[in-house]
């Protein structure tokens, strides 16, 4: 199933840097992935690649598509080829995936920093609100500056970057927070169902929440994209774009 955006959708999404989308998936399909993630988080189920904490502590995977089918089907759903490109303006490929089974807190920050060109398809699995640590967006913020690595290096003075993790450092918070203000736009928590999918640009200027209810679980698989008519990829061979077709560039 192929659905457009609506034009109201779209203009939504163009002016405010996020829409959510009602009920893209169903009650059973959200809780055969809590099930799938669950079983593997506690060891009844094995997938080679994912790595169970000693600790169990709740923190996120990172593109999971990679080694695991669920993921992948999530990722490349078809319900979301024509929203994304709708959204893009032409296709979109699939780059990478995280799923959270707790609210993650984070600081203030911009998807395009780490991923250029990129937008987001935020998929709540359960519903999502202040209680249990919803993301926190800044309506309209896209449209506004997006922070760039040499704005780092210009305030701090040369830095050297081994890893991709590298980009994200006390610095780079300071410097987001301080956009975040620049920006002087309301925020405001995205309030979601099951089933829903949240879309939004990566250059909106968003954040994980408090949690209000400590220990609650909040199942989203994030999801992010990039524009298949962009060349703007600084990461190589070594890290696939993948189109709705399962091709891989």
């Amino acid at each position: 199933m192929h659905t457009a955006l609506t034009t109201n959708q779209l203009q939504e999404y163009h002016e405010r840097g996020f829409v959510v989308l009602p009920t893209i998936f169903a009650a059973d399909e959200c809780k055969a992935v809590i099930d799938h993630m669950m079983d593997l988080k506690s060891g009844r189920k094995s997938l080679e690649g994912f790595n169970v904490s000693t600790e169990m502590e709740w923190g996120r995977t990172h593109n999971q598509h990679l080694y695991d089918p669920v993921a992948m089907d999530l990722l490349l759903h078809p319900r979301l080829r024509q929203p994304l490109a709708d959204c893009f303006g032409c296709e979109a490929d699939g780059i990478q995936t995280m799923y959270f089974w707790k609210g993650s807190e984070q600081r203030w920050h911009q998807d395009q920093y780490y991923l250029p060109s990129c937008m987001s398809a935020w998929i709540p699995l359960v519903d999502v609100g202040p209680r249990n640590g919803t993301i926190w967006i800044q309506p309209g913020s896209h449209r506004r500056h997006l922070l760039q690595l040499h704005e780092l290096k210009e305030k701090y003075g040369e830095v050297e970057f081994k890893t991709f993790d590298d980009r994200y450092s006390a610095e780079l918070d300071a410097l987001v927070d301080l956009n975040h203000v620049e920006a002087g736009l309301s925020e405001e928590p995205v309030q979601a169902s099951a089933g829903d999918v949240v879309l939004f640009h990566g250059r909106l200027i968003h954040r994980g929440g408090p949690i209000e209810e400590p220990g609650a679980f909040r199942h989203v698989m994030a999801n992010h994209y990039a524009p298949r008519d962009s060349d703007d990829w600084p990461f190589g061979s070594g890290w696939s774009r993948i189109d709705f077709d399962g091709n891989r560039r």
